[in-house]
């Protein structure tokens, strides 16, 4: 594992998100290079929609009256929390990732563009979530990312999390399979323009005990393939 990550590669990763906007869904539905044939995008499509249950059934057991989303993304689960709470902030980097994300929700939704590494958080909230980004915090981040998360939360509050298993299958075609021990992968665009960024592959175990050395209890799952999932408090 790279013990400080260059600050160039932080900023490639940003830029590899704004190029890629009009392109991500397609990893989600697997289409285009992320077609994986029928058998393996039925499973992908499985396991998707139990991550999608399981953050519904923790919204509703817990009942958050506001919710902070960091790298919020396209929307793909902005439009699972926005009719689920009283009030949503949405932060994302990318202008063009949040675009897409404000008319595919089209609810009254508060978006902050912003890099999540300097960003900080102006009020408390009663769950922050954040779906495929812890992968992307650097080691050396991964300390502060969780102090930011806690400013963010009020009393009795708590963080979910969906990030991705390390599956080969959960890759696109052109992309090489990474070392899960480096944090540093490259992507490519349909294009063929190719991004250095951080993916780090989190085993549930290995998450909660990181976690808990910074004085959270976390309940961390794994989907039979594709997803690692669950919620921290402090």
């Amino acid at each position: 594992m790279i013990d400080a990550m260059p600050s160039d590669v932080l900023k490639e990763q940003v830029e590899y998100y704004r190029a890629r906007a009009g392109e991500y869904d397609e990893w989600w539905s697997r289409t285009g290079r992320w077609d994986r044939g029928a058998e393996l995008n039925a499973l992908w499509r499985q396991e998707g929609a139990a991550v999608e249950q399981a953050l519904i059934r923790w919204l509703e057991a817990r009942r958050p009256d506001s919710v902070l989303e960091l790298a919020c993304g396209t929307g793909l689960f902005t439009r699972h929390l926005a009719p689920r709470v009283a009030r949503l902030t949405a932060v994302d980097a990318s202008p063009e990732v949040i675009a897409i994300n404000r008319a595919r929700v089209a609810r009254d939704v508060e978006y902050v563009q912003a890099d999540l590494f300097s960003w900080r958080p102006a009020r408390r909230y009663g769950a922050v979530f954040f779906s495929f980004w812890l992968s992307h915090v650097p080691e050396d981040r991964f300390e502060a990312f969780w102090s930011t998360v806690a400013a963010a939360l009020g009393p009795g509050g708590a963080a979910y999390l969906i990030d991705s298993a390390f599956d080969a299958s959960s890759m696109a075609k052109d992309h090489p399979l990474p070392n899960r021990q480096t944090g540093l992968v490259t992507r490519k665009l349909n294009d063929g323009r190719e991004f250095r960024i951080v993916k780090i592959f989190y085993r549930p175990d290995a998450l909660e005990a990181k976690l808990f050395a910074l004085g959270w209890r976390a309940r961390i799952a794994q989907t039979g393939r594709y997803f690692v999932y669950g919620e921290a408090e402090r």
